[in-house]
């Protein structure tokens, strides 16, 4: 993640792999396991961090037509075929949204106890779903909002077969309602969005 805004100004040519995806359509499908899990939040990082990779504005959308804005670093109008989509709390019909090669799922549950419990069924869903090769890609995030890092297994997570799983530790900036202010995330926040996009294959 950068800390400037992408920009909508037409683009130089690019290397081969960076220009392929720019112009490939492509849309990674946010869902949480239940309401009030960070699913929104997520979604809004990981458009600003797609678009600071790519050096584009990624196309972003929610099922609830307007959270999802609310929360972006940045809106401007999209210059990329790639789109993050918010789907809330509906696994189902993101894991049949994503049943084609180029898309993808994001998985987001608590990191507890039970929200572990959670996001394993909801991988095993995507797993006995029609697209056999989605759970591959898919990523689970578990959101940790407790002042102290939580102490979780999540070697049942890490072991469904899913492309990755991130923590997303408590974050003060995160905390605030409205507009995400990236000069004020914390750098394990960077982190954990630096590998939420590795995992996804950005």
């Amino acid at each position: 993640m950068t800390g400037l805004p992408p920009t909508s100004a037409p683009l130089p040519p690019m290397p081969g792999p960076r220009r392929a995806a720019l112009h490939r359509a492509r849309t990674v499908l946010v869902s949480g396991t239940a309401g009030g899990t960070g699913t929104t939040t997520v979604a809004a990082l990981l458009t600003d961090a797609i678009g600071g990779r790519l050096g584009v504005v990624v196309q972003a959308t929610d099922h609830s037509g307007g959270e999802l804005a609310a929360r972006l670093p940045v809106l401007e109008p999209a210059t990329s075929r790639v789109t993050v989509h918010d789907m809330g709390a509906h696994v189902g019909p993101a894991a049949a949204l994503a049943a084609t090669p180029e898309n993808c799922v994001v998985v987001v549950g608590r990191a507890t106890v039970d929200g572990i419990a959670d996001v394993q069924t909801a991988l095993a869903s995507i797993a006995h779903g029609t697209d056999p090769t989605l759970l591959g890609r898919s990523v689970a995030v578990l959101v940790d909002r407790a002042a102290k890092p939580a102490t979780v297994d999540t070697g049942p997570v890490r072991d469904t077969g899913v492309a990755g799983m991130v923590v997303l530790r408590a974050d003060r900036a995160l905390a605030r309602p409205g507009r995400i202010v990236v000069a004020d995330l914390a750098r394990a926040t960077a982190t954990a969005t630096d590998e939420l996009l590795s995992a996804l294959g950005w």
